[in-house]
């Protein structure tokens, strides 16, 4: 019994002099995980939108810049088939062919629809009287030749001007618009820049004629004399 006893107190003894050993476990801070992922994520989100920020910057910016071409529209347009000088005007007159060969040819063919008197009747006259049916016959074809030929050039604008109005859904971002709309006012002022020559034009043939008219009275007074140096009529 004795022995027994002392058999269990020394295993209690071997049992409290044996070092205890104890279990290590980390710890996990659940809550500063959940924290950390919730900022990946807004930083994530910032970047997203940081990025989309970027490409609609990029996008404005090529909206505003480039070339859309629109400077090509109505293209292969005469827009000086009328003489620039009253030099160009008269050289216009005799030539067969030169810059302006249309108005040429066609004041050459109005001068011959236009006449009446025969080469015969013309023949007839004095020099004098030769150089102004000359001078008229020239300046009413002139005047005819250019108001048909503008008459022809601005019809054939509705075509061109139908380009402009065929472009305005290609212009589809702001630069394309603002060119469009650049090109609009230039073929503006070109149309009233040419208006302008056509109204200074006529109005220096209708002086070209007044002047005309009033060389070929002088000359009619020169030819027969004053009338206070005619002899006085011997009235019954």
């Amino acid at each position: 019994m004795k022995k027994r006893v002392w058999m269990v107190f020394a295993a209690i003894v071997s049992m409290g002099l044996c070092p205890v050993s104890e279990a290590q476990f980390a710890v996990i801070d659940v809550g500063a995980i959940m924290q950390l992922i919730k900022q990946v994520t807004t930083l994530e989100q910032q970047l997203q939108t940081a990025q989309a920020t970027l490409t609609n910057a990029q996008q404005q910016f090529q909206a505003m810049v480039g070339n859309r071409g629109m400077q090509n529209l109505i293209l292969g347009v005469n827009r000086n088939y009328l003489p620039s000088n009253w030099t160009q005007l008269i050289g216009a007159v005799g030539q067969t062919g030169g810059a302006y060969q249309a108005l040429s040819a066609g004041i050459q063919s109005l001068m011959m629809a236009n006449a009446v008197l025969t080469p015969q009747q013309i023949a007839s006259l004095s020099p004098a009287e030769q150089t102004q049916l000359q001078t008229a016959r020239q300046s009413a074809a002139l005047l005819q030749s250019t108001s048909r030929q503008a008459l022809d050039n601005t019809s054939t604008r509705f075509a061109s001007l139908q380009q402009l109005i065929s472009a305005i859904p290609s212009a589809a971002d702001q630069k394309g618009a603002l060119d469009l709309q650049s090109r609009i006012q230039a073929e503006q002022a070109m149309l009233q820049n040419e208006n302008t020559k056509i109204a200074v034009l006529y109005q220096t043939l209708q002086a070209q004629e007044w002047a005309r008219k009033q060389s070929a009275r002088e000359q009619v007074v020169a030819g027969m004399g004053s009338l206070r140096t005619l002899p006085a009529l011997n009235l019954p």
